[in-house]
């Protein structure tokens, strides 16, 4: 992409990038290197960002022009005159939902449970802690500069969303099943930008440790599905639907009581607090993981994908209940972490090959009747395809070791302590 320049826009830039703060400087020398048309992973090496960021301001350049560095701060040494024009730009005013919170935040930094809680009202304040760091990030995913405000907010969905999981049987369907379906689609959209950002983000790094690999055609299709998936979820965080989703999601959980199931008194006593219920739960989550112990030997990607899944429910359950177990469960929580990403990165693995198949066979059906010499040279994605299969087998092979790691007896030790504070 080349971008044709005025002079004024020109001098401008070159004023930016030799005197600006570091990130007013690195911005504007995206846009200059793209107007000599250098490839943008090539002015990612060269400037200090990655691809994905670089992508970032040259669609806000096209759409903007010298407005991207309005909301920049002024260089610390004396401004030209082209500094001085962009600093003297009125201040964008602050929109919530866009640019700050919708809401105001308390963000706690803990969850503020306790053991003589109900689970209802423990279930509420694990919801409060995360609903307000999806809010917090989401001015963040909006802008898309940084990839991590997605991640960010899609991880609050998911735990609100293994939260209610947990927590769903103290709780009235009618009053959290409309809730759980707002956090279904907001999760959705933000999955859609997350997988190309971390697809985008691990061949940036293979194409950075291999500077002569050219992956610029695969960069290239995905910029198109990227550009779709933040249109599809700024469309989403923008409409009505969201905005209604927020505010009832709100009331539910600054409400005390809200929605909760009161303890059944029948013939017997039924456990609703805290202390007598987590040990419980905390178990069935982990009985769940051991018991992939007999499938394990040989067992496929499907079976292993599966199993990340239920630790991570494990890590979340143990993680809500955290500030009412005993000391212990950091290192268990730490174990399973280390499992989490271990088959994170597998799933990687197996998803990549997949969009990387699925690219390479689309490329030769497009071109299955042109001469060799005239089709585009996709023999960086080749390498990058083989790189994975390589990677993929690596974590399959270390896969046993990883799991006797998790398997010992100080980590099961640590969980029975853990859980007898209880």
């Amino acid at each position: 992409m080349a971008f044709d320049l005025t002079d004024t826009e020109r001098a401008a830039l070159a004023a930016l990038r030799a005197d600006g703060l570091p990130s007013v400087a690195r911005r504007a020398a995206v846009i200059l290197l793209s107007s000599d048309s250098q490839s943008a992973p090539a002015i990612a090496r060269d400037v200090g960002l990655s691809v994905s960021t670089v992508y970032h301001w040259r669609r806000e350049w096209s759409q903007r022009r010298m407005d991207i560095f309005s909301e920049a701060a002024p260089p610390e040494s004396a401004p030209s005159p082209a500094t001085e024009e962009i600093a003297s730009l009125p201040e964008p005013e602050a929109q919530p939902g866009v640019n700050a919170p919708r809401l105001p935040l308390a963000l706690r930094e803990t969850v503020g449970m306790l053991p003589d809680d109900s689970m209802a009202e423990a279930g509420r304040k694990a919801l409060h802690f995360h609903f307000e760091r999806m809010l917090l990030h989401e001015p963040v995913a909006r802008l898309g500069a940084d990839i991590e405000g997605v991640h960010d907010m899609r991880v609050a969905t998911r735990r609100m969303r293994s939260a209610f999981r947990l927590f769903a049987p103290f709780f009235d369907p009618q009053a959290i099943n409309p809730l759980v379906r707002g956090l279904r689609r907001t999760a959705a959209a933000l999955g859609e930008v997350r997988d190309l950002d971390v697809f985008r983000e691990k061949a940036e790094r293979f194409a950075a440790k291999n500077p002569g690999t050219d992956l610029s055609p695969l960069f290239t299709t995905w910029q198109d599905d990227y550009d779709a998936a933040r249109a599809a979820l700024l469309d989403a965080l923008n409409g009505r639907r969201f905005a209604r989703f927020v505010e009832r999601l709100h009331g539910f959980v600054t409400t005390p009581g809200a929605g909760a199931l009161p303890p059944q008194r029948g013939d017997g006593i039924e456990a609703y607090q805290v202390r007598h219920v987590a040990p419980r739960l905390i178990y069935e989550h982990y009985e769940r993981v051991r018991a992939y112990e007999a499938v394990l030997d040989g067992a496929p990607i499907t079976t292993l994908h599966a199993l990340r899944i239920d630790f991570k429910r494990l890590r979340y359950a143990m993680e809500f209940f955290e500030e009412v177990l005993g000391p212990e469960a950091k290192l268990v929580i730490k174990e399973i972490k280390t499992m989490q990403d271990h088959l994170g990165d597998l799933n990687d693995t197996s998803v990549a090959a997949q969009v990387l198949d699925d690219f390479i066979t689309a490329q030769q059906n497009a071109h299955s009747g042109v001469p060799q010499f005239l089709r585009p040279d996709i023999s960086g994605v080749l390498a990058y395809a083989d790189f994975q299969a390589v990677e993929q087998r690596r974590l399959l092979d270390t896969f046993p070791e990883a799991w006797a790691s998790f398997n010992r007896e100080e980590v099961r030790r640590s969980l029975a302590l853990a859980v007898s504070v209880l």
